[in-house]
């Protein structure tokens, strides 16, 4: 442990430039920009370190086109012997830049002990820190057993169809090939999460009758009848799903149940 300690240590000025360099790349989403230079770049990055990179386009998700296509990376570095992998996944896009900023959005400024930048936080600085903590694990530890992945993937923002969906639902995922996963988001260091609460989604479609405004007796409001699934949804979805609590140390209370 102290090597692997002493290593991280030598690698702090790395942390940063390397945390600047990925919101240097203005990966807005929406629309899905530079997902390909980043792509690019981690390849780059990572292997000097002697990780092996394979770009997956998620063709066919919704967002991917030819002026925007949903660029992925994994990286992969191949330990000394058979072993179980450790994967550690960041998403790559970033949210709107909004307005009343008093820096560059994508400089990824310095200042004192602070980056600036869009998606410093969420999620570039944990895509660099997984990438030195990787770095620093094989210096220490050059005859480990196994394998360690890093993975940026695009389209979290959005709903992730692009991304880690993408991935998952072609294997990328699949235990035979990946046993542990480690998602550096932001939250703190004394928040560890060790599981994610799932989601459902679905549409609901009312339906009604036209008719002229003279003459609405004739027709069938269609607001009206979805009024009636939203009051359905106050009076016994919300409450039964109030019920439905984890067990796990989830802060803050409040998360505790579903949604």
């Amino acid at each position: 442990m102290k090597r692997l300690n002493t290593e991280i240590d030598q690698r702090s000025e790395d942390l940063v430039e390397t945390t600047r360099a990925l919101i240097q790349i203005p990966t807005l989403n929406p629309p899905g920009d530079h997902y390909r230079d980043i792509c690019e770049y981690l390849e780059a990055r990572l292997a000097r370190s002697g990780f092996s990179s394979t770009f997956v386009r998620a063709e066919g998700s919704l967002g991917d086109s030819e002026k925007y296509p949903r660029w992925n990376i994994v990286c992969r570095h191949e330990g000394a012997g058979a072993g179980e992998c450790v994967h550690f996944n960041s998403h790559t896009d970033v949210v709107s830049v909004g307005e009343d900023w008093t820096r560059d959005p994508f400089g990824g400024e310095v200042d004192g002990d602070r980056i600036y930048g869009r998606g410093a936080c969420d999620m570039k600085g944990g895509l660099a820190a997984s990438i030195i903590a990787a770095e620093a694990f094989i210096a220490a530890c050059p005859d480990y057993r196994g394998a360690i992945e890093i993975s940026g993937t695009a389209d979290e923002e959005t709903g992730g169809f692009g991304g880690v969906a993408y991935l998952a639902e072609n294997g990328w995922f699949d235990p035979a090939r990946v046993q542990h996963v480690i998602i550096p988001e932001p939250l703190n260091k004394d928040r560890i999460c060790i599981g994610h609460r799932g989601v459902w989604w679905a549409e609901i479609e009312t339906k009604g009758r036209i008719a002229h405004g003279s003459m609405p007796f004739l027709g069938d409001c269609a607001v009206r009848h979805m009024t009636a699934v939203l009051q359905e949804m106050e009076d016994s979805l919300f409450p039964a799903l109030a019920e439905r609590r984890t067990a796990m140390p989830v802060v803050p209370e409040g998360a505790r149940q579903s949604t």
